[in-house]
């Protein structure tokens, strides 16, 4: 009984947990430079507002996207068991 409270718990929490991942997209030649930031919201896992990356760059034709979960959204995430999701986008030119 005790290794079955034990073992549920256990997958319990890996399941609720998540990685920090990040995902890097290049446009022309990319960038280095962090230009600006925003958060895209997701509920249920939909996507209901979107970073609007082109303008975020202001008009660069070379510039890297990088969408990633840090800690703030782990947060928000746990908070409202993953009714709400939030993802960090950062432009960099």
């Amino acid at each position: 009984m005790k290794k079955s409270i034990i073992t549920v718990a256990i997958l319990g929490s890996m399941l609720s947990l998540q990685s920090c991942f990040i995902n890097t997209t290049v446009v022309g030649k990319g960038g280095m430079t962090e230009a600006a930031r925003g958060k895209s919201f997701y509920i249920l896992g939909n996507r209901i507002s979107e970073v609007d990356t082109k303008a975020l760059s202001g008009g660069a034709t070379d510039y890297t996207v990088d969408s990633r979960t840090n800690f703030v959204d782990m947060l928000i995430n746990a908070v409202t068991f993953r009714i709400l999701g939030t993802r960090t986008v950062i432009v960099k030119k």
